[in-house]
Parts: C-alpha cells; sequence; structure tokens
C-alpha cells in the first residue's frame, strides 16, 4: 500500500512538471512560463523560463500576434536584440544553430524587459517628442511658456519661432527665427524686417541657458551631482522625480530632477541626449531618465507637458553666414 501511494504521488509530482502551464500558484492563478533564449552567433544559447504569456512577450516588444502565433513548444531567441521564432527543434539544436556545443545551459533569474532595456532592443513608434515648458529668465526677470522638439531617431533639436523670439528682448513680431540644435551646432534660420533669409551657424555653447556639457559627461556627472533626497510627483503619472543638486560647466549651483522614462531609452554606450534648454535623457545604471526640471543662475525650467509630436521646416532660401571658427 506504501509503495503503491509513493507511486501515486510521484506520478502526480511528474505530470505537474509536465504540464507547468496548468499548475496553479498559491493564490489559484495559472502560472505560466515560455522560454527565451539569449543567443550569440558562434558562441551558443543560454535558456532561461520566464513567468510572462506569449501575449505579454509579445507587447514588450511592440509585436502583434508574433510569438503569440507560434507552435507549442516553440523557444523565443533574442539575438542581438533581434527575436527569432525557433520551432520543432531540441534546445540542443538551437544551440548548436548559433555556434555553440550542443549542449542547453539554462540561466536563472531572467528579467525579459529589463534585458531588453540594458541592451536597448526595445523600438519605439515615434521618436520625436514634444515638450511644452516653462522658462524663467532671471537676468530678464522674465517667465515664459513654449515648446520645442526633441528628435531622438535624427538626433536634433527644433524651436520653433514662436517659442524661441520670447527670448529675444524686442525682437517679437520684427525677425523670425527658427532653431535646429545638431552635432553640438545651433542653426538659426531667420528672416529678417526685409524678407531676407539667413542661416547662421554657431557654437552650441553660445545658446541660451546652460549649456549640454553641463550635465552630457559622466563623469563630470557623478563628481559633481549629488541626490538630495527630495522627490515630487511626475505631472499627473504615478511616477516620481528626484532632484540631484550640482555645479554647471561654470561651478556655478545647479540642481536637476530626473524621472524614469517610459518610452524612450538610450544606447547603452550613451550617457546624454538633450536639447533646448538643457530638457532631455540621461542614462544612469542604465535606466534612461527624463531630465526635465533644473534651476540654475541663468534660468528655471520646468516641463509642463510630454507627448508624441512631429515637426517640418523648410530650409530652402536660407543664405548662410560666415561666422568665426565655421
Amino acid at each position: 500500500m506504501k509503495n503503491n501511494m509513493t507511486a501515486l504521488v510521484s506520478a502526480i509530482l511528474m505530470v505537474c512538471t509536465a504540464m507547468l502551464l496548468s499548475c496553479k500558484s498559491k493564490d489559484g492563478e495559472i502560472m505560466e512560463t515560455e522560454t527565451v533564449a539569449t543567443c550569440v552567433a558562434e558562441a551558443g544559447c543560454t535558456f532561461y523560463s520566464v513567468d510572462l504569456t506569449r501575449a505579454g512577450i509579445d507587447k514588450l516588444l511592440n509585436k502583434s500576434d508574433f510569438f503569440a502565433a507560434a507552435k507549442a513548444g516553440a523557444v523565443l531567441a533574442l539575438v542581438d536584440c533581434t527575436p527569432v521564432i525557433e520551432e520543432d527543434q531540441s534546445l540542443e539544436s538551437i544551440d548548436q544553430k548559433y555556434g555553440g556545443a550542443g549542449e542547453a545551459k539554462f540561466g536563472e533569474g531572467f528579467d525579459f524587459k529589463n534585458y531588453l532595456l540594458q541592451h536597448a532592443c526595445l523600438a519605439f513608434p515615434n521618436n520625436t517628442k514634444r515638450f511644452d515648458y516653462t522658462a524663467v529668465d532671471k537676468k530678464e526677470g522674465k517667465t515664459m511658456q513654449g515648446y520645442s522638439f526633441l528628435n531622438i531617431k535624427d538626433r536634433e533639436a527644433y524651436v520653433p519661432n514662436e517659442s524661441f523670439i520670447k527670448l529675444l528682448e524686442d525682437a517679437e513680431g520684427i525677425v523670425q527665427i527658427d532653431v535646429f540644435m545638431r552635432d553640438r551646432v545651433m542653426i538659426q534660420y531667420i528672416i529678417d524686417p526685409e524678407g531676407n533669409k539667413w542661416e547662421i551657424r554657431m557654437d552650441i555653447g553660445m545658446t541660451y541657458g546652460p549649456s549640454p556639457e553641463d550635465v552630457d559627461n559622466l563623469v563630470h556627472f557623478n563628481q559633481h551631482f549629488k541626490k538630495t533626497g527630495k522627490r515630487a510627483r511626475f505631472l499627473q503619472t504615478a511616477l516620481y522625480s528626484e532632484e540631484y543638486a550640482g555645479k554647471d560647466a561654470e561651478g556655478a549651483p545647479m540642481n536637476i530632477w530626473l524621472v524614469p522614462s517610459t518610452d524612450v531609452i538610450l544606447p547603452p554606450e550613451e550617457f546624454a541626449m538633450v536639447g533646448f534648454l538643457n530638457i532631455g535623457y540621461l542614462q544612469l545604471d542604465g535606466v534612461t531618465y527624463l531630465m526635465h526640471k533644473f534651476t540654475s543662475s541663468l534660468f528655471d525650467v520646468e516641463v509642463t507637458q510630454i507627448q508624441d509630436g512631429e515637426y517640418s521646416f523648410d530650409s530652402t532660401g536660407y543664405r548662410p553666414v560666415s561666422l568665426p571658427g565655421f
């Protein structure tokens, strides 16, 4: 009788293991696992069991009915960020396919989303953000509202005339200035009162407000910026922003606020991508943050709204003007 009971218990355990998708947790929820592999060409794969549904994996990959449409028993392989579905193959065969020795090596504690973030695998349908902001010009003693764009894909910032012109004393309604920032150069497209069109290129250090050099160097940031312990709710979201106190490139006090980014991810090797008035993104310890607020000796700036955006500008007919150094 004892032997029969032992055999019955062993059989139940084997069935539960073989049908893992049907075993329930203590809370009565079905525990679902899928097999994911990280593969490197000529080095083989490491396999992981992840507690995610196929639909959940597709959502993280920004794909519709991708892994969810695969055959039962399929493996999702991540090959240099490219998701590949491997069907009707043993784990050993998959490992050999990518140059391994044909051994199914298993890892533990695999965080699927974090892997995609750390390896900059996620792609988003829109790469351009529009930031609405409030800026306080301390030198002129005035407050203004405006907006600018940061194009992540094309690596440029754009400030339309109606926002940029507010920074220039007595210029509104007289001249028109649209501004781009690319490759550490500010390009101003100006229409003067006579209707002449000029293109002027300037060192980005001559922009209004603190320059990107204040925050785009990781060594400088780690040396000069520290958390103050202050936290605040970010806009109308559930996210919290944290304050860092530090110094700008000139040694003057400068405080910035960082909040985790939910839809922009910088490449692993890139520390910062910032645009007009230092609005943009920083990466710390593999996590991308939105730098949405700062106070300095020249300007206080705070983002009041962020959304996907698009812009266009026709530079036809603008005549280049040479300045020293260009």
